[in-house]
């Protein structure tokens, strides 16, 4: 009996050549038709059918997950939270099972809970997020550093900025009166050249102070000045006297010396110490006998160096 051959599908058949028709092919044409290899066609009928269907949602399996790490998770369930002011637990766990199916979606939630401005809920087990507070006066921007900022840590220009609807430039009246410190940055035009002398300009025009609210990093409450501790703020006339000073380019008090015929500590040479070349071999130490020196207990008739016996 002789083995069947498999006939080729309708659909994946290849279309006859430009002027051939359903007889046999004829000249070189009929030839160099038949000579081309045809490829199985179920591949890309499967292919054709997946761009068919075209799935709005990408589908993601553990190896091919949006996500590699449990910290990228969290994040991104943070961003999600943010933008929904509120989530349940069960939503939160499932995107994490839908994104990345290879991580372990307890320990992402679990990361959630403990993030700053992120409160969870345990009675309905909903996240929910906390913004920040709107300041809107002067006088809420004012109490607002002072109970939020101590003396080692203050508060940062960025989450000032999410705060203040109308921008950030009430702060430098505040600076002006005296209640905030602002740290400023070395950048822009402070970056790279050399700081201006005290009450000067720098090469740029600009004092030490100036430059913009670009330059703004930290504010601080003047805790030193509420205690009354600040003192008084130095006359700008006296800044530039002190600075105008002239400085000896040498040093007086080795002149001084000199002249006693006197010799600074500092300028006397060290002599170097002297290494030896030729070192023989160090000798051990013999070890001493060990003497005894309770003799004070002879007198009750105890003689260490015998053993001693138990009166009877």
């Amino acid at each position: 009996m002789q083995p069947v051959k498999r006939k080729t599908p309708s659909w994946a058949s290849p279309s006859p050549g430009p002027g051939t028709g359903s007889g046999t092919a004829t000249g070189g044409i009929g030839s160099s038709v038949a000579s081309v290899k045809q490829e199985d066609g179920e591949k890309d009928a499967k292919r054709a059918k997946m761009n068919k269907a075209g799935p709005s949602k990408p589908i993601y399996t553990a190896s091919h997950g949006m996500y590699d790490d449990v910290r990228t998770a969290t994040l991104d369930l943070f961003h999600l939270l943010k933008k929904q002011a509120t989530m349940s637990y069960q939503e939160a766990f499932y995107r994490v099972q839908d994104t990345s199916p290879g991580l372990d979606a307890t320990a992402a939630l679990q990361k959630l809970k403990e993030m700053d401005k992120v409160e969870f809920r345990e009675v309905n087990e909903v996240f929910m997020y906390i913004p920040d507070p709107t300041l809107n006066s002067i006088t809420e921007i004012r109490n607002h550093i002072r109970v939020h900022s101590t003396l080692t840590s203050g508060i940062p220009i960025k989450s000032l900025r999410d705060m203040l609807p109308t921008g950030i430039a009430q702060l430098g009246e505040l600076e002006e009166k005296g209640d905030i410190l602002i740290m400023r940055a070395l950048s822009g035009p402070f970056k790279d050249i050399p700081l201006p002398r005290l009450g000067r300009k720098n090469v740029n025009g600009l004092k030490i102070m100036e430059g913009g609210n670009a330059r703004w990093k930290t504010v601080f409450w003047d805790h030193a000045r509420e205690a009354g501790k600040a003192g008084k703020k130095v006359d700008e006339e006296f800044i530039f006297s002190w600075a105008d000073v002239p400085m000896a380019e040498n040093d007086d008090v080795m002149k001084l010396l000199a002249e006693e015929e006197l010799t600074a500590s500092s300028a006397v040479p060290v002599a170097p110490k002297v290494v030896p070349t030729n070192q023989g071999k160090k000798k051990k130490k013999a070890h001493r006998a060990l003497k005894i020196t309770n003799t004070h207990m002879k007198e009750l008739g105890i003689d260490f160096t015998k053993d001693y016996e138990a009166p009877t």
